[in-house]
């Protein structure tokens, strides 16, 4: 069968693509190291000037610089296109140093790895790769785009979210660039998650002395935690686990006070709802007398769920990945990503367009090499198919 010329000519990229990859993989950018994140942030940007785009820094103090860069297209009435990358990983400092970039072989696949490699750094310039590639092929008919790389992703995007936010209001349509995990796989669908802590307030006395006086924090919050464990399996899509546990000071003192923090994951917004319903309903209700328990927090990053428009996006993908001799599949997953954000806006969202690959956030995470033309291909497939479906007049 006759190769498609689009991945043909990805192929024809991949080799200075791959000179790019080498080169950001060996900067250390934990979240944490700015000046490792800001050395990216400005080889990046020297990369979109080359091939055309427009570009700021968006500065931060505390994380590293996010970058935004821009494109006009050549249609003033085509859809307004958003991109989304992370800088940051989750590695120390120094690690690029002890595993820096290399290629080798992953059951019998030929692999590069790196710390950051799969998560996200080749997500990053392969989505710059397919627009580079539809700019010189002038089939760039988007009114723009915008392409976000951001540097606090990996911590919940605590300095990007209000930047992705207000961008995200001008868009059409949003493409997130996390790992795509098979060659012909995407994301459609990501658990919202929320951060919450229980603390109990109990009364101090001494163990041997006087513990009738006392009333135990710590029992108080193990009863909490059983029960709110016990909430598994009872709403659908919703997941909850308690991670840490801390009180008391000294064994010989009824402790009076103690705490716990949780993590749950919830499918959708009634999940949501009902699960956090549930939450309130055991925390009002202490069984050791003459405790106090408190609940606080909430939902850090909304679910990205399937709705109709996320719906009719993921359709334009299945006819681009066809193209390519693709049968697409679409996964959800329980982790969150910058999709979350402006899936939770309402916009047309699809995820996990970045390489094929495993073993993310492990020092053996990988990408497979010889998929990347197809998926580079397939992005740039993509945004043709959204720019066709305007030109129709059918719009998102």
């Amino acid at each position: 069968m006759q190769k498609n010329r689009t991945v043909t000519e990805a192929e024809e990229l991949i080799q200075p693509l791959l000179t790019d990859l080498e080169t950001i993989v060996n900067i250390d950018s934990g979240t944490y190291t700015k000046e490792g994140i800001d050395r990216v942030g400005s080889y990046l940007q020297r990369r979109f000037t080359d091939f055309g785009f427009g570009s700021y820094f968006d500065e931060q103090t505390d994380y590293g610089n996010h970058l935004v860069a821009t494109h006009k297209g050549t249609n003033p009435a085509g859809p307004r296109l958003m991109f989304i990358g992370h800088m940051d990983t989750v590695f120390p400092d120094q690690e690029a140093r002890k595993r820096p970039y290399t290629v080798t072989q992953h059951d019998g696949v030929r692999v590069a790895k790196g710390p950051g490699i799969l998560d996200m750094k080749s997500g990053l310039l392969m989505g710059m790769y397919a627009l580079h590639l539809l700019i010189t092929q002038q089939q760039d008919t988007y009114h723009s785009v915008t392409f976000i790389c951001n540097s606090d992703e990996e911590i919940g995007s605590l300095s990007s979210k209000a930047l992705i936010s207000r961008l995200a209001k001008e868009m059409d349509a949003v493409m997130v660039l996390e790992p795509g995990r098979q060659l012909n796989a995407v994301v459609s669908a990501r658990k919202g998650i929320g951060h919450y802590r229980v603390e109990v307030e109990g009364i101090a006395a001494h163990a041997g002395v006087e513990p009738d006086k006392g009333r135990s924090a710590i029992l108080e919050l193990a009863h909490q935690v059983v029960a709110l464990q016990a909430l598994n399996g009872t709403v659908p899509g919703a997941t909850l686990n308690v991670g840490i546990m801390h009180g008391g000071e000294r064994t010989n003192v009824i402790p009076d006070s103690a705490y716990c923090e949780l993590d749950i994951r919830v499918s959708d917004h009634a999940g949501l709802e009902a699960i956090e319903a549930a939450m309130h309903s055991i925390t009002a209700q202490p069984t050791v007398q003459g405790t106090k328990v408190t609940l606080s927090g909430g939902i850090r990053a909304l679910p990205f769920e399937r709705n109709e428009r996320s719906t009719r996006l993921l359709r334009l993908a299945q006819e681009a990945a066809s193209e390519l001799g693709l049968t697409l599949e679409d996964v959800a997953s329980g982790g969150a990503s910058d999709a979350n954000t402006t899936a939770g806006m309402g916009l047309p969202t699809i995820d996990g367009l970045g390489p094929a690959g495993g073993l993310a956030h492990n020092p053996d995470e990988y990408i497979e090499l010889d998929t990347l033309p197809i998926r580079v291909a397939f992005i740039s497939k993509l945004v043709q198919h959204i720019c066709a479906s305007y030109q129709h007049g059918n719009q998102l």
